[in-house]
């Protein structure tokens, strides 16, 4: 990528930043390989040098074999040092292999896919980039309707290019509506219902399927919360002391005290005199204790 800026103003190019930036992106890329497969690995195996040393590695077991002992029967002696050393040469050198087999293959990846990718977009292909959406535990509907409207190619006139962005505009506006939970390192929650990585489906509409006893760590705020997903909504806490931090911090915290709270479950229509009502409300009919 050149440096353009540098270039208009006259000033030395900063080649090696500039690469590193356009190159920022690949580096994340889910397409981008990140260990070699099978193939690459017989390609390795086939390597003279370590077809050399699994020869003698051979040659030294079948002389075990010969002897009928076993290798832990010969341990001390200067025959299984010599044993060791060439399964430590031969461990080491296909590691090398690897390694630098590896390191090709995403040297060749950063300079031939960027041009693959440019040809499929001048060709009206679409760019195969459907894995990074695999790799979330749970795709919005929402999400993948504000990304084929972001992502498409700009059209022929100008009444249907005004008529993508206003789309894609929309789409955004339904997406901000929508709200997901915070990731955290280390997982606490168990999560009983999970959809499939690669579902662009509408989440079903629990408000038909929910028991009204639910189980006894789920949250009943979060659970009438239809802008979360399926998930998160049927989220079960770990123990009913994390069930209690988190709906004291997430929603109590935010009602004043002595107003009048609705039941957020879906099947119930009570009005409540205030959270205290609604935690023994929830106790009661609902079987969570918060």
């Amino acid at each position: 990528m050149p440096d353009t800026q540098a270039a208009y103003r006259g000033l030395r190019p900063q080649t090696a930043l500039m690469r590193a930036a356009s190159g920022m992106s690949r580096t994340i890329a889910p397409r981008r390989p990140r260990k070699l497969n099978l193939a690459q690995q017989a390609e390795v195996d086939r390597h003279p040098e370590v077809r050399l040393l699994r020869r003698r590695l051979k040659s030294l077991l079948q002389t075990f074999r010969d002897q009928k002992r076993s290798i832990a029967s010969i341990k001390g002696t200067l025959l299984y040092s010599h044993y060791r050393q060439t399964y430590q040469a031969l461990r080491n050198l296909r590691r090398r292999h690897e390694k630098a087999l590896l390191t090709e293959v995403k040297e060749r990846y950063k300079k031939e896919q960027p041009v693959i990718d440019i040809q499929r977009q001048l060709k009206g292909l679409p760019v195969a980039e459907q894995e990074a959406l695999r790799a979330a535990e749970y795709v919005f509907a929402e999400r993948v309707q504000a990304i084929d409207a972001l992502f498409t190619h700009a059209r022929s006139s100008t009444e249907e290019e005004c008529q993508r962005r206003v789309a894609a505009i929309d789409a955004l506006i339904v997406l901000c509506k929508k709200q997901e939970s915070q990731g955290f390192r280390r997982r606490r929650a168990n999560i009983k219902v999970k959809e499939e990585q690669t579902s662009v489906s509408p989440p079903p509409d629990l408000s038909e399927t929910l028991p009204v006893e639910c189980e006894a760590t789920q949250c009943i705020c979060c659970l009438g919360n239809e802008d979360l997903s399926v998930a998160d909504r049927l989220k079960a806490f770990a123990a009913r002391g994390d069930l209690k931090k988190h709906f004291h911090r997430k929603h109590l915290r935010h009602h004043p005290d002595g107003q009048p709270i609705a039941c957020p479950h879906p099947w119930c229509d009570v009005t409540l005199d205030g959270a205290m009502h609604l935690q023994n409300h929830a106790e009661v009919v609902h079987q969570i204790r918060t």
